[in-house]
């Protein structure tokens, strides 16, 4: 019988150490840092634990290096808050150590190569997980702060997300309940493409129109591939949809939005990436969702960043213009 008496947060990056401080007011909580030295250098800053993470980490957090201690699956609820690149890897090591684990897949983002999901990638390593996933606009900096938001759990097995859902509540994150976690996992993904373009015309310094003009349209091409997917338009159009795509293309502190602006400044795609200094998931995504294109799906915003980023396209100015034009 499964019950969640503690938590293992796997990643100890921005996301990771959010939510380990948020979930440790409820449950004993543990972070699993990727290896020694990096869980020592978290301990010994608490206060400050580094740039991109600013909120103090509570003492009642225990932090150690990934497999340090031994977990009861039955009893644990493990937390995914690694980069989707990570995520087979990270699954394939904890099926050496666990059967039927309850997961919390919160890593954003999509297999390119396998062209799935996080969640399906935890499946096929881990055929006897439960996953659960979790989405929607939520910062990490802004929900380290205590400031609210909305996302969504979603899983297939309702006693896992019913369970999941009560021990996570807090007063900084409501949660609301979802079937189907792909169809959430693919509407979450395909915000970065869209938060790259409007980065672009921030970058350029188009104005708020471009940039308003850029996201209705990102969110008419998000429910034409939620279409084509058969997901819901209660989906497409909830807060791990449209909530997540609005959030990640204003939010000063988007990682994709930002990596559009260096783009539209000059610099390359990899000299933007090595400036950001974090994963972008939507760089990953770009290649995926563009052979949508090839079977006549009408994302032509989508498509032209992919474009951009795959450096066929080089005025990014006049792109924009022209491409607002046509819509």
């Amino acid at each position: 019988m499964q019950t969640i008496e503690a938590i293992v947060v796997i990643g100890s990056g921005n996301w990771g150490l959010t939510l380990a401080t948020l979930f440790a007011r409820n449950l004993p909580t543990r972070v699993w840092a990727l290896d020694a030295k990096l869980a020592d250098h978290l301990k010994r800053h608490r206060a400050a634990p580094g740039e991109f993470f600013r909120c103090t980490i509570p003492d009642s957090v225990v932090i150690e290096r990934k497999y340090a201690s031994q977990v009861d699956e039955t009893r644990t609820l493990l937390v995914i808050a690694v980069p989707s690149s990570q995520v087979r890897s990270v699954a394939r090591e904890l099926a050496e150590r666990v059967r039927r684990p309850l997961i919390l897949c919160v890593s954003k983002g999509f297999d390119a190569e396998q062209r799935c999901t996080m969640s399906r990638v935890i499946e096929q390593e881990i055929p006897g997980a439960a996953v659960v996933v979790l989405s929607g606009p939520t910062i990490a900096n802004e929900v380290a702060e205590g400031k609210p938001t909305r996302a969504v759990l979603a899983c297939d097995d309702l006693m896992m997300l019913a369970l999941v859902k009560m021990a996570l509540r807090n007063d900084v994150i409501s949660f609301e309940a979802g079937r189907n976690p792909s169809h959430h996992e693919i509407c979450a993904a395909l915000k970065g493409l869209v938060a790259i373009a409007v980065g672009m015309a921030d970058g350029l310094d188009l104005g708020a129109n471009m940039q308003g003009v850029l996201m209705t349209e990102g969110i008419r091409e998000l429910a034409v591939v939620a279409s084509f997917f058969d997901i819901p338009g209660n989906v497409a159009y909830g807060v791990s949809g449209c909530g997540d795509l609005i959030t990640t293309c204003i939010s000063p502190n988007s990682r994709n939005r930002r990596l559009g602006a260096l783009l539209a400044r000059g610099l390359s795609l990899e000299e933007a990436l090595a400036e950001v200094r974090m994963t972008v998931e939507g760089v990953a995504m770009s290649q995926t969702i563009e052979t949508l294109w090839s079977l006549d799906v009408s994302i032509p915003l989508i498509h032209l960043v992919n474009a951009i980023l795959q450096g066929r396209r080089q005025d990014i100015r006049g792109e924009l213009s022209a491409l607002i034009t046509r819509l």
